[in-house]
């Protein structure tokens, strides 16, 4: 009876620490509202375009209240939302300066341009030596309207390519610079190649721990992995091959050398979960755990792949963006360690190790069937 009793009270903590996990806004980068910008720096002027999917596209606030219909828009009413609409929403929720001084966007023109909406602006009239000024450019569109899970890919290009031109610029070229814009991150201030280099290794680095902590499958199968009682050196151990077995297959899949369907990936992924809690509950004695993870490792990293390809502009830049984005993902799984690590053992002052393991990789199974069902049959009941 009291061993009973015992089980039911970690089981007690256990689920508190999972309602405490759920209730974190899931911020997964297989669900991100991504869209695009493009800005052109000339000598005497910017050219950019905001390229956005037509469902975020009508989630700017003021184009439903039109009540159009976005397939079907005629000249006046395409002049209307730009005047009306955009105009005033540019005006509020970006702002570009140089030099400390601002400089507004004018709204040159909305057109639909095969699967998206793209949103031209032109800043005129300016004479400098991009190299050698400070540019700042604060974003902040649809972040209200999606509740901050907005993404925004910025490339810069310098160019002096005219109206009828910088479009080909920007699909034929590669860009200088790049920046993720989000809601933690929506002011961009460089100056010259260097600093933006830095702050472009700094915002991969930043995107691999957010992926990691905000995963919560790849944090359930860390978990399991740790459960069992390792000793700090094991599980960094174990990690580091977890971080090298992604590592590979991430930069295949970047590069497009190999490709695998996303559904299977997401669906092993669970699976893996599944895999390593039963192991904790069917085994005495688990060895070579970190050969295991190396191979779930492989799988895993097509998954950070699917947001990696999103934010890389180009091939230039991959090597450093791969090694940057898993970086952060070393850095957050180390932080998991820093946390899990330390209350783990205060769960064993008070119970058998044992009796840990096997309440807590349960209830990792169980997540993990459940996702792996989901997933398998896409019933997209789950929401995370």
């Amino acid at each position: 009876m009291m061993l009973l009793q015992g089980y039911r009270k970690l089981a007690a903590l256990i689920l508190v620490i999972a309602l405490f996990l759920c209730g974190m806004t899931p911020v997964l980068a297989h669900d991100m509202y991504l869209g695009g910008s493009k800005w052109a720096f000339g000598k005497d002027r910017i050219l950019s375009t905001i390229e956005l999917d037509p469902a975020l596209f009508q989630e700017i606030k003021g184009i439903k209240e039109l009540g159009y219909d976005l397939d079907k828009l005629t000249d006046d009413q395409l002049r209307e939302m730009t005047t009306e609409v955009i105009q005033p929403y540019i005006d509020e929720k970006l702002s570009v300066s140089i030099n400390d001084r601002s400089y507004p966007e004018k709204v040159v023109k909305i057109e639909r341009e095969g699967t998206l909406w793209k949103i031209w602006l032109r800043i005129s009239d300016l004479d400098f030596d991009w190299q050698e000024n400070k540019v700042k450019i604060a974003y902040h569109l649809l972040f209200d309207e999606t509740n901050n899970q907005h993404a925004n890919l910025g490339y810069i290009y310098y160019t002096d390519a005219d109206d009828d031109s910088v479009q080909a610029v920007f699909d034929k070229t590669q860009p200088d610079l790049q920046y993720i814009f989000d809601a933690n991150n929506s002011v961009w201030e460089f100056s010259d190649k260097t600093a933006a280099f830095l702050s472009d290794i700094a915002t991969f680095v930043g995107l691999g721990i957010k992926h990691i902590l905000t995963g919560y499958d790849h944090v359930a199968f860390l978990l399991a992995l740790i459960v069992i009682g390792l000793s700090a050196r094991e599980a960094i151990k174990i990690i580091t091959s977890f971080t090298v077995a992604h590592s590979i297959t991430l930069l295949l899949a970047a590069m497009h050398i190999v490709n695998l369907n996303a559904k299977f990936v997401e669906s092993v992924i669970a699976l893996s979960i599944c895999y390593i809690a039963a192991e904790n509950l069917l085994s005495k004695e688990v060895n070579y755990r970190w050969l295991v993870t190396f191979m779930f490792g492989l799988v895993h990293g097509f998954g950070f792949a699917s947001v990696l390809q999103e934010y890389v502009a180009d091939k230039s830049n991959l090597v450093r963006s791969v090694v940057s984005f898993n970086v952060g993902v070393e850095l957050g799984q180390l932080s998991i360690l820093l946390i899990t690590l330390p209350l783990l053992y205060l769960i064993k002052k008070k119970f058998s190790l044992r009796r840990v393991t096997v309440v807590t990789s349960a209830a990792i199974f169980i997540v993990g069937f459940i996702w792996f069902v989901d997933r398998l049959f896409d019933l997209q009941l789950v929401p995370f």
